[in-house]
């Protein structure tokens, strides 16, 4: 570490690395989503396959926007929001893995009308699979903030004492 940089800088360049990387696969499914509009015909189904695409696009925007404002305010020392942010990201992502799972069992794993749409429909799967598991990498970016922060504020116990029990029965 040189002297200009503080202990955030390391997560914050994977978080804005891990935004760059999900603008690319933004573009590359844009582009994966006008090749299906351009081959419609060619497709079993091509409605599944844009609506599978426009779920990964919409995904990958709010995570886009996500990363961008943790990015933005993490200079200014991480915060239990930040913590969750990553963690959210990482979680779903795990999650959505089997959207991806399903996708490959329905429309790639089979016999296909049109062989030479194998290629794209593989592309599309690999391309939103792939950016998925990067997500995993937050996990761990939030568990090293973690330790920056320190502990969580400890909940308030509910308990009051004398003084206080007294001030609520009574008043001032």
């Amino acid at each position: 570490m040189d002297e200009t940089s503080t202990p955030v800088d390391p997560v914050l360049e994977d978080v804005r690395r891990s935004r760059r990387d999900t603008l690319d696969t933004i573009e590359l499914l844009r582009v994966s989503r006008q090749q299906v509009e351009g081959q419609w015909a060619l497709l079993e189904s091509p409605k599944a396959v844009v609506e599978y695409i426009d779920f990964f696009l919409d995904l990958f925007e709010q995570v886009a926007a996500n990363l961008e404002r943790v990015a933005d305010e993490l200079p200014g020392g991480p915060s239990r929001g930040h913590l969750d942010t990553l963690r959210q990201i990482a979680s779903n992502a795990s999650a959505e893995q089997r959207r991806c799972l399903m996708f490959r069992d329905k429309w790639i794993n089979k016999p296909l009308p049109y062989e030479e749409m194998r290629r794209l429909l593989n592309q599309i799967s690999v391309d939103s699979r792939d950016q998925l598991t990067a997500y995993s990498s937050l996990g761990v970016a939030a568990d090293r903030l973690d330790q920056m922060a320190g502990p969580a504020p400890k909940p308030p116990d509910g308990k009051l004492d004398r003084r206080a029990l007294f001030t609520r029965w009574f008043g001032k």
